[in-house]
């Protein structure tokens, strides 16, 4: 049975098309766990706070034909990839030069970076010419008529490279990663017609509940199956917090389902003896882990 919302309501709702993302981790530090990833989980946030439908996180090392499949098989599936890492001045720092090889085109020295790095770096006074030429490096970047480079910081040199308005790339760094992304938003929802204003955009309501997944699996179960009648965007989660005495439901859909989701969380909070909780409180719930 339906909640009360969908009584009167067609059983599908027509579903606006969505913009697809994903997020490629590079680097071979990050594999053999000298370094802990943030930026994807940055990233993931970012999408959702946009209404973006993040679909995949690949966290590959720094080998050419890696990143080039990648891109091409990510390329293929979405809209909107933000590859992070792989751009400085080593040997291993390949990234430029493996995505370019994805769409088939060269990296020359940008002159317009290079302009940039002089003028914030001053690597002239610190380098001699073997150092300042592994410096520009950094500033050998993918060219073509369809490669455009973003500057959203005027502190800073390094520039967001996108191709086709579909890939684009940032460094690994976690600060300048942060900073760069959400300097670039405002560019990001007009490139995709994002508009805080659009119903595209998510919703996502928790459950507390003393009850074990193993006994709220079924009743989830049911529910996900009775929500793809109104939308394949709505979905039915369970996080388990060992230790802790309880478990939380998530029940995350479009904000044009809105008052659907809400009948949902009073649904939940009836069958599994649950209370409605905060997106803050499930966050430092995970954390405290």
């Amino acid at each position: 049975m339906l909640p009360r919302f969908l009584a009167t309501q067609t059983p599908k709702i027509a579903r606006m098309p969505s913009v697809k993302g994903a997020c490629v981790i590079i680097g071979d530090e990050v594999l053999n766990g000298k370094i802990t990833d943030t930026n994807s989980r940055f990233f993931a946030k970012y999408c959702y706070r946009l209404g973006i439908q993040l679909r995949e996180i690949v966290t590959i090392g720094d080998q050419k034909e890696q990143i080039v499949q990648t891109i091409k098989r990510l390329s293929a599936e979405n809209d909107f990839i933000v590859t992070s890492g792989g751009i400085g001045p080593t040997h291993d720092d390949i990234t430029y030069e493996s995505v370019a090889s994805s769409f088939g085109l060269p990296c020359e020295l940008n002159y317009e970076c290079q302009d940039r790095m002089r003028k914030i770096s001053h690597p002239e006074k610190r380098h001699d010419p073997e150092t300042l030429k592994d410096f520009y490096r950094m500033a050998t970047l993918p060219a073509g008529p369809e490669v455009h480079s973003y500057y959203v910081l005027k502190e800073f040199w390094v520039p967001i490279v996108s191709i086709q308005q579909k890939v684009y790339i940032l460094p690994g760094i976690p600060q300048l990663f942060e900073k760069l992304l959400l300097a670039f938003e405002p560019s990001v929802k007009e490139i995709y017609s994002i508009s805080e204003r659009e119903p595209h955009n998510y919703e996502r309501f928790f459950v507390k509940t003393p009850k074990s997944e193993s006994q709220i699996s079924s009743y989830l179960r049911e529910l996900q199956t009775r929500c793809l009648q109104v939308s394949d965007e709505i979905k039915i989660g369970s996080y388990p917090h060992y230790g802790m005495g309880f478990n939380t439901v998530s029940i995350l859909g479009l904000k044009k389902h809105e008052v659907f989701l809400k009948e949902l969380v009073k649904e939940a909070i009836e069958k599994l003896d649950g209370t409605a909780i905060t997106a803050e409180m499930e966050e430092k719930y995970s954390d405290s882990r």
